[in-house]
């Protein structure tokens, strides 16, 4: 058959794939864009406190949840040569793994929170960053163990779950907000910790919700025996704790999760830069860079999708379906991002004064919503294109691309252009979204290269490389 009878099977596949995918995903940024403007009805300085200690937990909590983005392509790769059995056991690992990391990284938050006044913030902006740090805390280990039994569901390409959870979790999320910000029904107003008591509680809603139907869902019945005491062995040949497995989830996902750390902490450290310069100028920055939070759920979903489509075609053995996959999805994020682009421009005036009333800060998130126009389309064809990647298990060259253009060129660039007269006169913010432009450009070079290298190796080489 010719490749493009595939290319347009793949791609209906994609979508239907990706639908349920999009909703859950629209509903966890959802989570965070109804912190943003809830919080900035309360004042831009509790504003501005979530767009701080947004700056710190998200890069943490990805770099920590990163790890078990694995889990998905390597789940998907045992469904497709029809071993489910072991994805039940790859899930116990991934659990034993989140609990490890969540205890981790809850320790790091906590040390970070001790520390905020050292960025340079206002005092009144360090005390609430430091409370919503403290509160959002407690609800890592729900949100790491919500992303382990997702990426065995997603595996298995049952993704309508999460959709379902994730609305929930969004709907519960915006009453507990609105009653903890602003302090009603007996509750003391508490602005931006308030909101990140909500997030927290959310997080464990979802995770409950999550293991609830892998527990009972007829499909899964091999999860079963994983809700059990955690280190009773299913079977003799299964050890309680799979060293080996566990090290493959390693190698496979911590060249991602660092990776991810290295390009949510470009956006994140901005804020954290910009803070000296005003309550505003982060009030503005954090509109702009939510919104694009907001539209990067599309691309997400592509790259979600590619990498379950992508695993579970070379677990198959079927590697030409898997080109027609890469082709496919990549098709499909320039037709999206040029969507996303289009509707960005028409609209951004409405955008802004979505999130705010302040006349200053809807006029700066104007301005910095084109420059979210502008990079959709590299935006779209990097995380795709990312996704293919993780479906081959090829992920250290996402760790090493990341590194060099998002803080080499990224950081490096937009902290003299927006900061420094070095170049031009001092840019402020606009300085930053220049550099994340280039950045994303080139990044999204290197993964289309890498993609199309390994579109040109021979079948048995794919599956050697899978089996490494």
């Amino acid at each position: 058959m010719p490749d493009n009878f595939f290319v347009k099977a793949e791609a209906k596949r994609i979508c239907a794939l990706g639908i349920p995918v999009f909703v859950a995903q629209l509903s966890h940024i959802g989570m965070s864009v109804t912190d943003t403007v809830m919080t900035g009805h309360a004042g831009r300085e509790h504003m501005a406190a979530v767009a701080v200690a947004s700056s710190i937990w998200m890069p943490l909590s990805l770099l920590a949840a990163g790890v078990l983005f694995a889990l998905p392509p390597l789940t998907a790769q045992l469904a497709g040569a029809g071993k489910r059995t072991l994805s039940a056991h790859l899930l116990r690992q991934g659990i034993c793994l989140a609990c490890a990391l969540s205890m981790l990284f809850m320790g790091i938050l906590y040390v970070v929170s001790r520390f905020v006044e050292s960025f340079g913030l206002e005092p009144e902006m360090a005390r609430l960053t430091a409370e919503y740090l403290k509160a959002v805390l407690v609800g890592l280990p729900g949100f790491m163990l919500y992303v382990s039994v997702r990426g065995f569901l997603e595996g298995h390409s049952c993704t309508r779950p999460d959709m379902l959870i994730g609305i929930l979790g969004l709907l519960l999320n915006i009453p507990c907000n609105y009653v903890l910000i602003f302090g009603k029904l007996g509750f003391a107003p508490r602005g931006a910790p308030g909101a990140g008591m909500a997030t927290a509680l959310c997080f464990w809603f979802m995770a409950c919700c999550m293991i609830w139907y892998a527990r009972l869902a007829p499909q899964f019945n091999a999860l079963r025996p994983l809700f059990m005491p955690l280190f009773k062995a299913r079977r003799h040949d299964q050890p309680r704790f799979d060293v080996a497995l566990t090290l493959r989830v390693l190698r496979v996902g911590l060249p991602n999760a660092v990776a991810l750390f290295f390009e949510v902490s470009l956006f994140a450290v901005t804020a954290i830069l910009l803070a000296p310069l005003g309550s505003t100028i982060v009030a503005g920055h954090q509109i702009a860079m939510n919104f694009s939070t907001l539209v990067f759920v599309l691309p997400m979903t592509l790259s979600i999708a590619a990498a379950i489509r992508v695993g579970h075609c070379l677990g198959a053995n079927q590697a030409k379906q898997a080109r027609a996959t890469a082709r496919a999805a990549l098709c499909l994020s320039v037709f999206f991002a040029l969507c996303i682009a289009t509707g960005t421009l028409i609209f951004r005036h409405a955008i802004a004064l979505t999130y705010t009333n302040s006349a200053d800060v809807a006029q700066l998130a104007t301005r910095l919503l084109l420059f979210t126009a502008a990079y959709q389309v590299l935006d779209g064809l990097q995380a795709t294109s990312c996704g293919i990647l993780r479906g081959y298990n090829d992920t250290r060259i996402i760790l090493y691309v990341c590194l060099f253009s998002y803080w080499g060129v990224g950081l490096t660039l937009g902290y003299t252009l927006a900061r420094t007269d070095l170049i031009l006169p001092a840019m402020g913010p606009a300085g930053f979204w220049i550099a994340y432009i280039l950045a994303l450009a080139f990044g999204a070079a290197c993964y289309l290269a890498r993609v199309r290298f390994l579109h040109k190796m021979h079948d048995a080489e794919i599956q050697i490389r899978i089996q490494r």
